[in-house]
């Protein structure tokens, strides 16, 4: 299926340990969404390479070139067809949803790989290519994500850097875009189920309290795991 074949699309952008899971659960509980967990990321390399095949089509290749040139065939190069056939393959292949998903997305706590001077623009290449984008930005203090699973292994000083930067990229854009994005805090909506009527009306959803008490009160079964978590991003955050 193809990303026109859905009515739109939901990213949940974090950190990790920030209570991100149930929020996904909250979502999956909705008539019609298909939400899946982190893939690691896949699909800003796929916008780094729109992004080069966008350079090499206006950078060097504005007119055409012969066959000796260097550039040649530059100037054939489409960036804005190339890079909605990799979204729509990151669809098909990495989320894989269900034909009956009317709205479908994924959460990822890798967001801020794309660094202070990319990710507004990566976040409006999303926007521009899922229809119907909704950005869900959810944070939580960063003295309690210091204390679980790997993060307890950090420097609580870089922690509260990460965190801090990240929740800046959050709050930036937010700002700037409104209509598409949503702040969350975990701590407001831990066992609160009364905390998630902003989120639905946000997504334009009717908000069922009962069905919504009984999805936070089942307690997540993935346990900390100190030795298997990613240490930190693998890019720096300037």
């Amino acid at each position: 299926m193809a990303l026109k074949d859905h009515d739109g699309f939901v990213f949940i952008i974090t950190y990790g340990r920030s209570g991100s899971t149930v929020l996904q659960k909250v979502l999956q509980s909705i008539e019609g969404y298909f939400i899946r967990g982190e893939n690691n990321h896949t699909l800003f390399p796929l916008y780094m390479a729109y992004r080069r095949a966008h350079e090499a089509r206006f950078k060097h290749g504005g007119t055409p070139q012969g066959p000796d040139n260097p550039w040649y065939g530059a100037d054939a190069i489409l960036p804005a067809n190339f890079s909605q056939r990799l979204c729509d393959v990151f669809l098909e292949e990495i989320i894989k949803p269900p034909k009956s998903a009317r709205i479908v997305g994924f959460k990822e706590i890798r967001f801020h790989e794309a660094g202070p001077e990319l990710f507004d623009q990566y976040l409006d290449f999303i926007a521009a290519k899922f229809p119907n984008t909704k950005f869900i930005f959810n944070m939580r203090r960063w003295e309690d994500v210091s204390k679980s699973s790997w993060w307890a292994t950090m420097d609580p000083q870089r922690v509260q850097e990460i965190l801090e930067t990240c929740d800046g990229f959050y709050k930036k854009y937010a700002a700037k875009h409104p209509g598409r994005s949503l702040l969350m805090q975990f701590e407001d909506f831990r066992g609160n189920p009364d905390a998630f009527v902003p989120l639905f009306e946000f997504l334009g959803e009717p908000f069922d309290r009962a069905k919504i008490e009984e999805v936070i009160s089942h307690k997540l079964e993935h346990a900390a795991n100190v030795t298997g978590g990613p240490k930190e991003s693998m890019r720096e955050i300037k």
